[in-house]
C-alpha cells in the first residue's frame, strides 16, 4: 500500500515538472519567435517584406493564442498581449520608414529619367540647330535675294527662334533636376554626395552644354536679319539666360572649387553669355536708329535707353522748337516723320515693345510722347493775324456801307401808285 501511495506521488510529481517543462518551453518558443521576427521586420528592406512580416506576425497570434493566460502571467515585463502589440508598432515604424525611401528612390529614379531625356533633347536641338544656322549663313550670303529666298531665310529663322528657346528651357530644367535632390547649399554637402553630383554634372556635360548655347545664340544674333519684335524678344532672353546662369554659376563654381579646369569651363561660359548680351543690346539700338536712318530722320546716335530718349527729345526740341522755321518747314517735317516712322513703327511698334519689355520705363515713352505734342502744337498754322485783318477790314467797311445807305436818293413817287 505504501509503495502504491509512493507511485502515485511519484507521478502526480512527474506529471507537475513535465507541464512545468511544457510551459517553460512554450514561454520560450514564443520569446524566440517574438524577437526573431523583431530582428526581421527590422532588417526588412521594403515595404513588400513588411507585409510578410505582418503575416507572420498573424501567425505567431494563432499559435499561441490558446496559451494567452500563460504567457501574459510568465512574461515580464511586457505580457503576451502587450508583446503582440510591441511588434505591430515595430512594423508600422518599419513601414513608415521604407515607404519614404521607396518614395524618394522612385522620386530620384523618375528624375533621374527626366534629366536624361533632357539631356539628349539639349544635344537633339543643339545639332538641329547647327544645321539650321549653317543653312541661314549660306542663304544670308546668297546673291539673289527673290521673294522665294527670303521666305525660306523667314522660316528658317522662325524655326531657329523656337528651337534656340526650347534647348534654353532643356538646359536649366535639367540643371534644377540635378542640383533639386542636393539642395543649393553645396558646400555643405558630405563629400560623397558632392562627388556624385559632380559626376552627373560632367555626364551630361552641364558647363559644355551652356557655354554651346550661349555661342550659338550668339551666332544666331550675328547671322539673322531681325525685325525690331525679334530684337526687342532676343534681348529679353538673353536677359533671363544670364539670369538663370546667375544662379547657376556660383553652385558650379563652388562644386568645383578643387578644379582648375572646371573653373576656367565657368569662366568661359560668363565670357560667352556677356558677349552675347552686349551684341544682343547692340542689334537692338543699331535697328532701332536703322529706323530713323532710312526715313532720312536725323537723329543723334544711341546705344541705350537714356541716350535713345534724350536723342528724339533733342530731336524734338530742335526741329519742332525751331524758331526760326517757318510754319511750312515746321508742319513739312512733322508729317514726314509721322507718316515715315512714327506712325508707321517707332510710335506703334518699337515704343510699346520697348515699355512692355522693361527696356523703357512708362515714364520715358510719355516724355517722348509730350514732347512729339508740344512739335504738333508748335507746326500748327497760327490764324491770329488773319482774325485781325478780317475785323480790320470789316470796322472800315460797315461805316462805309452804312454811308452809302444814308447818302442814297429817294426814288420819287408816281401819281399813279397812290
Amino acid at each position: 500500500m505504501k509503495r502504491l501511495i509512493l507511485i502515485l506521488i511519484l507521478f502526480c510529481s512527474g506529471i507537475g515538472v513535465a507541464q512545468e517543462q511544457s510551459d517553460y518551453l512554450i514561454v520560450k518558443s514564443f520569446q524566440e519567435k517574438a524577437n526573431s521576427l523583431k530582428a526581421q521586420i527590422n532588417q526588412a528592406a521594403s515595404v513588400n517584406e513588411c507585409m510578410q512580416d505582418s503575416l507572420r506576425i498573424v501567425e505567431l497570434q494563432r499559435q499561441f493564442a490558446p496559451d494567452t493566460v500563460l504567457l501574459n502571467n510568465a512574461l515580464y515585463p511586457l505580457n503576451y498581449q502587450q508583446q503582440i502589440a510591441s511588434l505591430y508598432g515595430v512594423l508600422s515604424l518599419a513601414r513608415q520608414r521604407l515607404g519614404v525611401i521607396e518614395s524618394q528612390v522612385s522620386q530620384i529614379n523618375s528624375l533621374q529619367n527626366q534629366i536624361n531625356a533632357l539631356s539628349d533633347r539639349v544635344d537633339s536641338l543643339s545639332k538641329e540647330n547647327d544645321k539650321l544656322l549653317a543653312s541661314l549663313d549660306v542663304m544670308s550670303k546668297a546673291l539673289g535675294k527673290n521673294r522665294e529666298t527670303i521666305e525660306s531665310l523667314q522660316r528658317i529663322i522662325s524655326r531657329l527662334r523656337n528651337d534656340i528657346r526650347a534647348r534654353d528651357a532643356a538646359i536649366f530644367a535639367m540643371t534644377d533636376s540635378l542640383f533639386g535632390t542636393y539642395g543649393s547649399n553645396i558646400q555643405s554637402l558630405p563629400e560623397h554626395q558632392r562627388s556624385v553630383l559632380t559626376r552627373k554634372m560632367e555626364r551630361h556635360d552641364v558647363v559644355g552644354k551652356i557655354y554651346q548655347a550661349a555661342r550659338q545664340n550668339l551666332r544666331f544674333l550675328e547671322t539673322a536679319k531681325l525685325n525690331g519684335k525679334q530684337l526687342v524678344q532676343m534681348l529679353k532672353e538673353q536677359q533671363k539666360f544670364s539670369s538663370n546662369w546667375n544662379g547657376l554659376g556660383p553652385k558650379l563654381s563652388r562644386l568645383y572649387v578643387n578644379s582648375r579646369v572646371r573653373e576656367r569651363e565657368v569662366a568661359a561660359v560668363d565670357t560667352a553669355i556677356s558677349q552675347w548680351g552686349q551684341r544682343a543690346d547692340s542689334a537692338l539700338w543699331s535697328g532701332l536708329y536703322q529706323v530713323f536712318a532710312e526715313n532720312n530722320v536725323k537723329i543723334d546716335s544711341f546705344s541705350n535707353a537714356d541716350e535713345f530718349v534724350g536723342s528724339l527729345s533733342n530731336y524734338f526740341d530742335t526741329d519742332g522748337g525751331n524758331k526760326n522755321a517757318s510754319g511750312g518747314e515746321k508742319s513739312s517735317k512733322l508729317k514726314h516723320f509721322l507718316g515715315t516712322v512714327w506712325n508707321p513703327t517707332i510710335g506703334s511698334q518699337w515704343l510699346p515693345m520697348l515699355v512692355g519689355q522693361g527696356v523703357l520705363s512708362g515714364d520715358q515713352q510719355i516724355q517722348l510722347q509730350t514732347k512729339l505734342a508740344g512739335w504738333e502744337d508748335s507746326a500748327r498754322p497760327s490764324y491770329t493775324l488773319a482774325y485781325v485783318l478780317i475785323i480790320v477790314v470789316l470796322a472800315l467797311l460797315v461805316p462805309f456801307i452804312l454811308t452809302r445807305r444814308k447818302k442814297k436818293p429817294i426814288a420819287p413817287q408816281h401819281p399813279m401808285e397812290n
